[in-house]
């Protein structure tokens, strides 16, 4: 009896990790078009709304979702706080502080540095170029993500219950 409810716990808990992998992969996914869009509501807020970029990186933060939009609700606080951090600096400490909640990557980390190190240093004709230079870099790495998902997810949620029955299996 009890050798059988360890083989369920191990067998389920080894598959609850491999679906929380598979998760993570989607996730990335889903938070790479979610920064997709909010850069292009940016876009809108400085080139045609015409919106101080405190308050456009707030408004964003509180239309979007997840950890896109916290990223964009502290930077805004940040430089809207007056604490004498440039804009730069105060994207890198908004990427900073909530990367540890988001499912990207070093690679998406350092797209989304180089855009802060542009951003509010100039006039909007460039603030747009930066932003759709920026999305367009964002979008290969969407692509990427969904190749790497189709690729990995059915992996992770298979074989973390495979590897426990094969646990299971080899400790019986």
């Amino acid at each position: 009896m009890w050798k059988m409810v360890g083989a369920l716990l191990v067998i389920a808990s080894l598959g609850m990790a491999g679906i929380k992998m598979a998760s993570s992969y989607s996730r990335r996914t889903t938070e790479l078009r979610s920064l997709q869009d909010a850069l292009q509501m940016l876009d809108t807020e400085i080139l045609y709304a015409a919106t101080p970029l405190p308050a456009a990186l707030k408004k964003i933060g509180q239309t979007g979702v997840g950890v896109t939009a916290r990223i964009f609700s502290t930077a805004g606080d940040l430089i809207g706080a007056g604490q004498g951090c440039t804009v730069a600096e105060a994207w890198e400490k908004a990427l900073v502080k909530n990367w540890p909640l988001s499912a990207l990557n070093q690679d998406d980390f350092i797209i989304l540095c180089s855009f802060g190190e542009l951003l509010g240093g100039s006039d909007c004709q460039e603030q747009h170029k930066n932003i759709v230079l920026t999305s367009q870099h964002l979008e290969k790495e969407e692509e990427k993500a969904r190749r790497d998902q189709e690729k990995n997810m059915r992996l992770w949620q298979y074989g973390g219950f495979l590897l426990g029955i094969s646990i299971v299996l080899l400790l019986l």
